[in-house]
């Protein structure tokens, strides 16, 4: 086996057996019930004809991604500093085994085992809205939801995750995540200068808008593209299916800086 394979197998079987990975995403789904009661009576009150397929799927992935994904980033802060804090670093180092592969399996490993109850959550209303309106064609958009706005911003989340608390004690990085979070996502651009609707934006508004032409349960939400007046609107151009794709290529690019960067700082701190 690789060493990539093998620090993959070992980083995901270590990670899915935490509690607190199945506990953070249990307790998390209470508040989406609690605080999302509007959009599931929407797809779910049998006196209520539901949303199309598409546009409930698309609905539960936006609203599930930007809760779900702040436990989702905290429960890996850990995963980088441990080998050190365990003081097994040293021994890893002195074998044979390619740093940059150990580090690429422990990003992938440790985000897949941290996103399983993500998307099992995710997947769970899916198959219930899709059972309860008779419309399994729900399930091949919740896929395509999951490829291309689910996964890229989940990727950058753990990338930065996993590297920014080699810098700091990983309490403050959770705190500071959160922090990010809320004024990156929610906060409205003309409000205050934020990250919201531009292309660096993990939740995923560019592929929802230029993909899928979402603009939310009642059609009058838009989370991509410039507001007028407000701050970096450079990085908020037009929604289209290129930008969509631009979006999750810099999602992507970013997260890759972000292991390069973990990377040599590892590589500089063993030296």
């Amino acid at each position: 086996m690789t060493e990539f394979g093998a620090s993959l197998r070992y980083e995901f079987g270590m990670q899915i057996r935490k509690r607190s990975v199945w506990i953070v995403p249990a307790l998390t789904l209470v508040l989406f019930v609690l605080i999302g009661g509007s959009l599931l009576r929407d797809l779910f009150d049998p006196r209520e004809a539901p949303p199309e397929a598409k546009t409930a799927v698309l609905g539960l992935a936006l609203q599930i991604h930007a809760l779900l994904a702040i436990g989702f980033g905290c429960l890996l802060a850990d995963r980088m500093i441990r080998d050190d804090r365990l003081r097994v670093a040293p021994i890893l180092d002195a074998t044979p085994a390619r740093p940059g592969a150990r580090l690429l399996g422990k990003y992938l490993g440790a985000s897949a085992a941290t996103a399983i109850p993500v998307l099992l959550v995710y997947f769970g209303f899916a198959t219930a809205y899709a059972v309860h309106t008779s419309r399994p064609g729900a399930l091949g958009w919740a896929l395509a939801a999951t490829a291309v706005v689910i996964v890229p911003g989940l990727l950058f989340v753990a990338a930065f995750a996993l590297v920014v608390p080699l810098t700091m004690p990983a309490p403050l990085f959770r705190v500071l995540f959160v922090g990010y979070w809320l004024w990156g996502n929610i906060v409205i651009p003309d409000m205050m200068p934020t990250l919201a609707r531009s292309l660096i934006h993990p939740l995923g508004g560019y592929p929802l808008t230029g993909l899928f032409g979402f603009h939310g349960i009642d059609g009058e939400e838009t989370w991509a593209g410039p507001l007028p007046g407000a701050a970096l609107n450079f990085l908020r151009p037009e929604p289209t299916a290129t930008t969509a794709w631009l979006s999750i290529g810099v999602l992507l690019v970013l997260a890759a800086l972000a292991l390069a960067g973990g990377h040599a700082l590892r590589t500089y701190r063993t030296r």
